[in-house]
């Protein structure tokens, strides 16, 4: 096991108003930068539903991305994107240890 994390968050907006989620990723992405444990970020469009968009973010560990999630910087760097997150399947997120990769 590695004890990598990645963390999917889901969005949605009217397929009109994407541009919107893209513009607040670039913002919250920006602050991000030099976060301790964060590897990488990637906002996905769904190729299926325009409208529908993830996040994928991996941390070096799944301490170091609680640490991040329950700090007092957490809300704030990512409320840009608040609006637009998706619970209608449930929590609207998902946090997932890497077990094994090829």
């Amino acid at each position: 096991m590695s004890g990598r994390v990645r963390v999917v968050v889901y969005y949605s907006t009217p397929v009109e108003e994407s541009g919107s989620v893209v513009e607040a990723y670039r913002e919250v992405n920006g602050g991000m930068r030099g976060t301790p444990g964060l590897r990488s970020s990637q906002l996905l469009r769904s190729a299926l539903a325009p409208g529908e968009f993830a996040v994928l973010s991996e941390w070096a560990s799944l301490a170091e991305f609680r640490a991040w999630e329950e700090g007092t910087r957490h809300k704030g760097q990512t409320s840009s994107l608040r609006p637009y997150r998706d619970d209608s399947q449930g929590r609207g997120y998902g946090v997932y240890e890497v077990v094994d990769e090829l």
